[in-house]
């Protein structure tokens, strides 16, 4: 009987087709799909693990055993491990049959003795009440006056984040995205011995000095056979060799006549790449939170998962405020601005999978409630709401009213960091807003320490962490009361990285954006800090220029 047996972290498909056997006389299929139940309780996923090469074979011995009473032709076993949602399919069993009845009573009692005999085992279920419960659990009420430290603030934004329900989607979707499920490989990779060069293939232990051609191998051939003591088959670069126990002798070091070759130059190398040398099946390719850039999305097409569980694309609206704001494009006329913040809100998110809706808001607020009105429905789809401006007391500050007449709730409106103080924090059940200070340096400094710290709980990422490092010359600030995030440039001095402070001269300075990839933390009440100190310091960019 012919076996094909896969354990495999990836979607099982909808439609698997029967092998094509002229004697089949039927196909009979069974899938396991994960219920929305378990013990009584209502579940979103189960979560399955087994020990992989063990439970292949033992698939493999039960099948082979049941089959001596049963007899069947063929039988095709794919059994998902990880996380499997509600809905879909946790093993597919398919088994080939002369009649109906064999085929019937080897898949039945197959089942029966899967559980006992093979070691798969559910690891837990994930219950639906468990994120809404972790979303009701009782909060702080913190009073809308204080002025929150830097470490609280993130700590509040992170207790009200949820990650969001994952998704299936194409690879080339999938781009710029979290991946919510750990991907392992589903067979040996490379999954035969293959060559590593044009040449020819013979035994490992032939001393022979003339060889036989007596076969042609190429790139996408399989062509088992025996290769005897004096005999060669011809192989190109990459494919596979026809047995083990061989080596391959590149061209360059062979004479050939005809169908003989003479081998001129023995190398030490035995020029092949053994199968599972990259990875085992059953082995870890990615892993669940990973960032999925390009090459990990090769590395999924490798592995045939095609459609993996991912983050969703997050929708963004972002407005921003301020009669005095005009288009990069335009002369600004006495009082006016050229508008930096959208391009650097767009900008800070293109590393997040978004969808992004940009506007601006009149300075009054009954004209922005009406603007927004337009747009309600847009804005209740949304996760992440974020308003430039309008965060402090002025006559025209309005967006702590206008995040309250969306309703949402303010958890806090001022933390006690410098450049970015009044800082505003909304919710709206799984939805967040955020009321960013105006001043260019407190949008970028908010949105590296707060901003997105929500949207990686939002994804499930990792969260932006401080690092350590050395300064390259002395900061020379005056004491503040105030937590400072000091931009800076981390570069590579002496074979050492290490961070040179920048100079700024208050929250609406943009020139030091031209180097800055890191935000250096100066504690509150500290002045003069020499160079070689260790300080923290938050990176802001995924490449730094050395």
């Amino acid at each position: 009987m012919e076996i094909e047996i896969q354990l495999t972290s990836n979607l099982i498909a909808e439609i698997i087709l029967p092998p094509q056997f002229g004697l089949a006389g039927a196909w009979v299929e069974f899938r396991g799909i994960v219920r929305g139940g378990e013990n009584g309780v209502k579940i979103s996923a189960l979560e399955y693990e087994s020990y992989s090469e063990m439970a292949i074979r033992e698939i493999r011995r039960l099948l082979t055993e049941i089959s001596v009473k049963n007899p069947c032709l063929a039988a095709k076993i794919i059994h998902r491990l990880g996380t499997v949602p509600v809905g879909e399919t946790a093993i597919y069993i398919g088994v080939a049959g002369r009649h109906r009845g064999e085929a019937i009573a080897l898949l039945t009692e197959f089942m029966d003795r899967l559980k006992q005999d093979v070691p798969i085992w559910k690891r837990r279920s994930w219950p639906v009440e468990t994120k809404q419960k972790a979303a009701t659990v009782p909060l702080v009420k913190i009073p809308i006056t204080a002025t929150l430290a830097l470490d609280q603030a993130i700590s509040e934004i992170q207790s009200r984040c949820e990650p969001l329900p994952p998704v299936r989607v194409s690879l080339p979707d999938a781009i710029g995205r979290v991946l919510r499920e750990t991907v392992c490989a589903s067979e040996d990779l490379p999954e035969s011995d293959r060559s590593t060069r044009d040449g020819f293939a013979i035994l490992q232990n032939d001393e022979s000095e003339n060889f036989q051609i007596v076969d042609t191998i190429h790139a996408a051939d399989w062509k088992p056979r025996e290769l005897k003591a004096g005999q060669t088959a011809r192989i190109a670069t990459g494919a596979s060799l026809p047995c083990p126990g061989l080596r391959v002798v590149m061209q360059e070091n062979v004479e050939r006549n005809g169908d003989r070759i003479k081998i001129l130059k023995r190398e030490s190398g035995l020029n092949f790449r053994q199968r599972g040398e990259d990875v085992k099946a059953g082995e870890a390719l990615v892993k669940n939170g990973a960032h999925l850039d390009a090459g990990k999305l090769a590395l999924l097409a490798t592995a045939g998962c095609a459609q993996p569980l991912v983050s969703p694309r997050l929708r963004i609206c972002h407005f921003t405020t301020g009669d005095e704001i005009i288009a990069p494009n335009q002369a600004p006329k006495r009082g006016q601005i050229r508008d930096s913040n959208s391009i650097l809100v767009h900008g800070l998110l293109n590393k997040f999978s978004c969808h992004l809706e940009q506007r601006h808001l009149p300075d009054n607020f009954e004209l922005a409630k009406s603007e927004i009105e337009k747009q309600r429905s847009k804005i209740e789809n949304t996760n992440v709401l974020l308003i430039s401006g309008g965060a402090s007391v002025g006559e025209k500050d309005f967006t702590r009213a206008l995040l309250e007449w969306l309703d949402f709730e303010i958890i806090f409106s001022q933390i006690n960091v410098r450049p970015g103080r009044p800082l505003i924090f909304g919710t709206n059940g799984p939805r967040i807003a955020f009321g960013l200070p105006g001043n260019p340096l407190s949008h970028f400094v908010c949105f590296h320490l707060f901003v997105a710290n929500a949207l990686a709980k939002l994804m499930d990422a990792p969260v932006p962490k401080f690092l350590s490092g050395k300064l390259a010359e002395k900061l020379d600030d005056t004491p503040c009361p105030r937590d400072t995030l000091w931009p800076a440039q981390l570069q590579l001095f002496d074979g050492e990285l290490k961070l040179r402070p920048l100079k700024w001269s208050s929250s609406g300075d943009v020139t030091c954006f031209a180097e800055a990839n890191a935000l250096i933390r100066v504690p509150a009440n500290q002045g003069l800090i020499q160079a070689d100190t260790l300080v923290d310091f938050l990176p802001t960019t995924d490449r730094m220029e050395l």
